[in-house]
Formats: structure tokens, C-alpha cells, sequence
């Protein structure tokens, strides 16, 4: 997955070929990646950056966690997740971020067939917040945690 607008590529493994588009709207970047049809589960993966600095994401260590799980709880409340009281605060690959697994309650998901999801919020090295989420059928998001997590680690920098 390569996002041109905040300058990252993220490797997605999990033996599939995946299906990668890129938009931008306003300061929000994003980067989805789709399982080809009659792959099953059917997955989805988003990258989406929000292109503003959030200085507080990147204060020591206590504000940067109390924001990280704000800006989860905010996308959550958009999403309409299901409970996120689960959620863990992990170091992966020296990234800081709060990983929830949680059903979404939104009837678009439902019709697509992923209305579970793994959710991951972070901040970038510029200070942008960023949200991961792997979306897929019900009862198989915990299973497919860690092909998330491994592309986070991927991450790599396009800036020159």
C-alpha cells in the first residue's frame, strides 16, 4: 500500500492480492486495499492519516496515550463500533498504539460482509494521527490481527 499524500508505503501480507486504491479529502488521507473477489474471508484494510499535526500526540508519554485513546474512541463513535473496552496499548515496531477488535454496527459493512474489525490508532513520526483497520467477516477479525500488525511494522518513509 503506498499513500502519496503522507508519503508511507505499508507492506500487507496474509498470501493475497490485494486490490490498492488511494484518496484524498481535505486533510485526510487514505489508502484501502481490498482481498480479491472469492477470497474468503473477505477483508478490507484501510490507512487513513489525518494531515494536521496533533501536537498533543506527540507530548510525553501519558498525553500522547490519553490522545491516541481519544482519537480511537472518536473514530470508534463514527464507525459504530461495538464495545472497545478490550483494547490494548502496544509497542509495535516503536509505534505506540491503542488495537481494538470490535464489531461495527453499520449496515454498509454488514451488506459487504465485514462487519468485524481490528482497529488500530496511532500517531506518525510527523505527528499525524493515523488509523489502521482491518475489516472482515464476523468471528475472524481476532484471527487476522496480525497480518495488520506485521504491515504496521512495515512501514516505511517516501520522503526524499
Amino acid at each position: 500500500m503506498k499513500d502519496p499524500n503522507a508519503n508511507f508505503t505499508m507492506q500487507l501480507g496474509g498470501d493475497i492480492a490485494w486490490n490498492v486504491e488511494s484518496d484524498l479529502t481535505g486533510q485526510q488521507s487514505t489508502v484501502i486495499a481490498a482481498a480479491p473477489e472469492g477470497y474468503d474471508p473477505f477483508t478490507i484494510v484501510s490507512a487513513t492519516t489525518f494531515l494536521k499535526v496533533n501536537p498533543l500526540a506527540t507530548m510525553g508519554a501519558s498525553i500522547a496515550k490519553k490522545t491516541i485513546d481519544g482519537f480511537l474512541g472518536g473514530v470508534c463513535e463514527n464507525y459504530k463500533c461495538a464495545d472497545i473496552s478490550g483494547r490494548s496499548y502496544e509497542d509495535i515496531d516503536g509505534r505506540k498504539a491503542w488495537v481494538a477488535v470490535t464489531k461495527l454496527n453499520l449496515k454498509s459493512y454488514e451488506d459487504l460482509g465485514v462487519p468485524e474489525a481490528v482497529m488500530i490508532a496511532t500517531v506518525s513520526p510527523e505527528g499525524y494521527m493515523q488509523l489502521f483497520s482491518l475489516h472482515t467477516a464476523e468471528g475472524k477479525a481476532a484471527e487476522m490481527e496480525p497480518i495488520l500488525i506485521e504491515a504496521i511494522k512495515t512501514i516505511k518513509s517516501t520522503n526524499p
